[in-house]
């Protein structure tokens, strides 16, 4: 029952943290089959391999976008979530690795792009359902330098008609495991503190004639 609860509700998580002297971007975890979304923009691309433009990179054509992995045409899918995920910079990727995706928080406030304002692309090939994996890097840069100035979680876009989401973590590449692993890890420490109380106990308690 709680593999099936955490199959139904699937998320993509956005890591967008220092790494050496670069800034990285991955992108883990899954949507899980049938929730991919409500397509809601014409098929496109990124038009490169891999790229980062912050919430405040253009006041008058505000942005908010990253892609990573190999471009690819890709289906856009609706979003609800926060207007981006803050700063200010600019950057095409250095070198990527695995799927193609693109996530636009808030693209461009109006002309042709504001189609794709608040969507989510997924590279083709990918099986929903299975593990997603894609990353960009950007040599030279930092968080500092593209004005990424918060931390944690800085925001979570709901795909819309699913129970699935998109979370934006900056400053970090590992996060908290979800509810399953919690519970999991909570179950094996109450076993072994009763199997340590059961050995402890034979142990004291000598055999019955």
């Amino acid at each position: 029952m709680l593999l099936s609860q955490r199959q139904a509700k699937a998320m993509l998580n956005v890591n967008i943290f220092d790494e050496g002297s670069n800034l990285k971007v991955t992108v883990t975890g899954s949507i899980s089959a049938g929730n991919a979304g409500i397509i809601a923009a014409s098929t496109d691309q990124c038009y490169s391999n891999g790229a980062l433009t912050g919430q405040f990179f253009n006041t008058t054509f505000a942005r908010a976008y990253v892609c990573t992995g190999y471009d690819q045409a890709s289906v856009f899918y609706a979003l609800t979530g926060p207007p981006g995920f803050g700063g200010n910079g600019s950057v095409a990727a250095n070198s990527v690795e695995g799927l193609s995706f693109q996530l636009y928080g808030l693209a461009y406030s109006n002309g042709f792009w504001q189609e794709y304002n608040y969507t989510y692309a997924l590279d083709p090939s990918y099986v929903l359902g299975q593990p997603f994996y894609s990353s960009a890097t950007f040599n030279g840069r930092s968080l500092s330098s593209e004005g990424l100035s918060a931390r944690g979680l800085v925001g979570t876009w709901t795909i819309n008609g699913t129970s699935e989401s998109i979370n934006v973590y900056i400053g970090s590449s590992e996060q908290a495991p979800g509810p399953l692993p919690l519970f999991g890890a909570a179950a094996a420490f109450g076993w072994s503190r009763r199997l340590r109380k059961r050995i402890a106990t034979d142990l004291i308690i000598p055999p019955q004639a």
